[in-house]
């Protein structure tokens, strides 16, 4: 019987993850264009048609969310409904915010709302209160400070409304975690880009890949991060 509920676990998350990987291509080419720009600005003609190609990326992401699925069964079925969900919004968000430098609002929204499947697997909802607050409020304090410093928006406020969603579903402790990884990830590549000379003092890139990438870090493994960060 354990043998038989084991292979129906690997089903279900190998279905999930092929399910997941297969629209991520197919949702982000339907998308409306309008979803993709500011409020005051029209779509650029890039922004129609296909933003993404199939090949290679239909089966990178069929691999990318087959493995993680994998690793969601693994923390509980139940976790896994809403850390997939969640994930494949995450992936969303990196892939708009890298090619056209927003976070869609409808993106940000429905992710905060897979925080309610959360619940169960956090000590009360006012942590996950608490973390939304802390998200959101460390990344516009970091704008606020940014803007005075370099006398120009340093910081989107798409990237507040995310790291607000992220801290509705990882909590205080999780945020904190989030940030941290956020925030050593971006600096490591943006050290990298001046030093190979790709990147110059004054170019502005997304944050919000890499709070998408730390976000679905600790989903995945919230509580070996969890049992780190306790060392501290």
């Amino acid at each position: 019987m354990d043998t038989i509920l084991l292979i129906l676990k690997i089903v279900i998350a190998v279905a999930g993850g092929i399910g997941a990987g297969l629209l991520t291509r197919y949702v982000f080419n339907r998308i409306p264009a309008k979803w993709l720009c500011d409020y005051n600005e029209e779509p650029s003609h890039e922004m129609w048609g296909t933003r993404i190609r199939k090949r290679p990326w239909d089966a990178v992401f069929v691999l990318v969310f087959a493995a993680v699925a994998l690793k969601l069964i693994q923390i509980g079925l139940i976790y896994s409904i809403p850390g997939l969900a969640a994930i494949w919004l995450l992936v969303q968000i990196g892939i708009a915010d890298w090619k056209y430098m927003i976070i869609p609002d409808q993106f940000a929204v429905a992710l905060a709302a897979t925080a309610f499947g959360f619940i169960p697997f956090q000590d009360s909802f006012s942590a996950q209160l608490l973390g939304a607050a802390a998200g959101g409020g460390s990344m516009l304090l970091i704008g606020i400070l940014g803007t005075l410093l370099l006398r120009k928006e340093a910081l989107g406020f798409g990237d507040v409304k995310l790291m607000s969603a992220v801290g509705l579903i990882c909590g205080l402790q999780g945020i904190a975690i989030v940030f941290v990884l956020t925030i050593f990830s971006s600096a490591l590549v943006f050290a990298v880009g001046l030093i190979s000379g790709k990147l110059k003092t004054t170019d502005q890139r997304p944050l919000g890949p890499f709070i998408a990438a730390a976000a679905a870090i600790y989903i995945l493994f919230y509580k070996e991060l969890g049992v780190f960060a306790s060392l501290f």
